[in-house]
């Protein structure tokens, strides 16, 4: 089935916070021991614990805070930009190419044929087609026998305009390239290719300086086999030069390449090109984070497709790409602009196996602890397409469902031990109509420890889960619980979990009782945190069809738990109640804010 559009999980729309709270934040993430939480002493001991297997608490935050100082889409236009975001990671720049075959065979070509001498080759393509980006590519490719790529900035070469040194200090510059290249390469590891950036023509250039630098150029080409591209961006320009050069020398060009006329990646390509871009140079984030989807891409892609060839630009294509995102995000901000606190939903499953198939679901960032456990949306949407669900869930309404301000999906498991302790704890307090002997009972349906029953057990397991964590601010280091004792607490809670779901499912127990034991359990794990409050089977304040079956609120937000009990352990019936629960929510904010149905834009 194909996986069509996808954002993963972003707080977006940071100017929707007043001053203050950005203060707040910037404060609660600088001080992760002593945020404005109030935690209890056992929080600390067990924080130390956790400290010990996760990566220093203080880059985390550090981490956590720039990412919250730069959650606009950045989307570079210009080379120049791309070099200035990355700065001296420059070996990044592999994860943004994406080959383009036909130009790549003809400097290959060149090459091949360069045994003793060098050559000039003209890259001619207009303004915004890739040129820049094409020439840094061709040193990572390889297929390509470059080992070196030299750019030699022009513009910097002397301080006058029109200066007559120039074209003197260029070929001097040339040389300085070649001497240091073939001083420190044998023959045998590549060749070097010399960029003249920022000349884009000759034209102001004094006849006799031309002539000589040409005259130069070519003396040095027929003893070095050196590749010199030299990018022009105008036809005329383009002509000129070629004219100048071969009236002093036609050897100076290849035979059959004197030029390439570059007209960029192909149009199919686009997309990818723009996805890479987005996901190198925001952290990783991936374009779905920020409110584009797959069909975007796609209907620009086609607009496009109606251009002549010489407007099909990459440059413009990254612009368009970057207009939509800003005029959507405004589109959203002044709608939740009426929201009076964003809330978040976390669905929570419990049976045996739901690490690991929440792990398909869910994002698995422990260093950005805000975005770990969100869902992903391309997991989601691939259970959408071909089926009813189509119609409900548009790519615009799953992304608004699951990664924005105005509602925000997490996709976890509360683990089955953990589970079981909030029952056998606070059975009696939820009136849960079973009898503390049928539970202990070694040869009944439950079969619990009866050590589980202790609430300090209660709350020292609770508080390794990703819930009390995520709740606590706390990163969550996938993988944890499988090895020493909790393997065995695990199993020995299968058999009482699966008791407890068909006495749900045969409706002798309703579900709403041991959402009040777990509701209960957290009360008490967070006794000492005032800023959390917990509730079980009330209303949503705002959202007044929406009762979840736990209601957490603090006071930037709201934390809808929503508890799944079953013993379903297959990724669709994952699928099947997140989408069929989150279609409640949407309706709900549709009704209260004036979503349009289909919200396809």
């Amino acid at each position: 089935m194909p996986q069509k559009n996808n954002p993963d999980q972003l707080t977006l729309f940071s100017d929707l916070f007043s001053q203050s709270q950005k203060e707040e934040e910037k404060t609660d993430v600088s001080q992760p021991n002593s945020t404005k939480k109030k935690k209890n002493k056992n929080t600390s001991k067990y924080q130390n614990v956790i400290e010990e297997n996760i990566p220093q608490q203080k880059e985390i935050i550090e981490e956590k805070k720039s990412n919250k100082e730069n959650i606009g889409l950045f989307l570079p236009f210009t080379y120049e930009d791309i070099i200035k975001k990355i700065g001296e990671k420059k070996s990044r720049l592999p994860d943004l190419i994406v080959p383009v075959t036909e130009f790549e065979e003809q400097i290959i070509q060149v090459l091949a044929d360069m045994k003793y001498n060098g050559y000039l080759l003209f890259l001619y393509g207009v303004s915004g087609v890739g040129k820049s980006t094409f020439i840094s590519s061709l040193q990572f490719q390889r297929h390509i026998p470059i080992s070196q790529i030299a750019p030699i900035d022009a513009s910097k070469l002397v301080a006058e305009i029109n200066s007559p040194l120039k074209l003197q200090e260029l070929i001097k510059a040339i040389k300085s390239e070649i001497n240091k290249f073939f001083s420190e390469h044998n023959g045998d590891d590549g060749q070097l290719c010399i960029v003249i950036d920022y000349l884009e023509n000759l034209s102001d250039e004094d006849q006799n300086n031309v002539r000589a630098f040409f005259r130069d150029l070519n003396s040095l080409l027929r003893k070095s086999s050196v590749l010199i591209i030299w990018p022009v961006t105008v036809q005329k320009d383009l002509d000129n030069m070629q004219n100048l050069a071969k009236n002093y020398s036609s050897t100076i060009f290849h035979r059959r390449l004197p030029y390439i006329n570059f007209t960029g990646p192909p149009l199919n390509e686009y997309a990818n090109i723009a996805k890479k871009t987005i996901m190198l140079l925001n952290d990783g984030k991936s374009c779905y984070e920020f409110q584009l989807n797959d069909s975007d891409f796609e209907k620009l892609k086609n607009d496009y497709e109606n251009k002549p060839t010489e407007k099909r630009l990459i440059r413009d294509y990254l612009k368009d790409i970057k207009n939509l995102w800003e005029e959507r995000t405004r589109y959203v901000s002044e709608l939740i602009k009426s929201i009076p606190k964003p809330t978040e939903v976390w669905f929570i499953f419990s049976y045996p196996k739901a690490e690991d198939v929440i792990a398909r679901f869910a994002k698995q960032t422990p260093e950005i602890i805000e975005e770990m456990w969100n869902a992903d949306y391309k997991s989601l949407f691939a259970y959408i397409g071909n089926n009813q669900r189509e119609a409900t869930w548009k790519p615009q309404r799953l992304t608004l469902a699951l990664s924005t301000y105005l509602l925000t999906t997490k996709i976890m498991y509360l683990p089955t031990n953990a589970f079981v302790s909030c029952i056998a704890g606070y059975f009696q307090e939820a009136n849960i109509p079973i009898e503390r002997p049928e539970l202990i009972d070694k040869c009944g349906n439950y079969r619990i420890h009866p050590s589980w029953f202790g609430k300090k057990r209660v709350e020292n397991t609770l508080k390794t889960t990703p819930l009390f964590l995520q709740l606590s601010n706390i990163p969550t280091r996938p993988g944890f619980r499988s090895s020493g004792a909790v393997p065995t607490a695990l199993t020995n809670a299968q058999q009482p979990f699966e008791q407890f779901n068909k006495d749900i499912s045969s409706k002798k127990i309703s579900d709403q009782r041991f959402n009040h034991a777990i509701c209960l359990a957290l009360k008490d794990a967070f006794k000492d945190d005032l800023q959390l409050t917990f509730k079980h089977e009330v209303p949503h304040p705002f959202l007044r069809n929406i009762k979840p079956d736990i209601l957490i609120e603090s006071e930037r937000k709201l934390i809808c738990l929503e508890f799944c009990y079953t013993n379903n352990n297959t990724p669709g019936y994952v699928a099947d109640y997140v989408l069929r629960k989150l279609d409640k929510y949407m309706k709900q904010i549709e009704d209260n804010f004036g979503l349009p149905d289909d919200f396809s834009w």
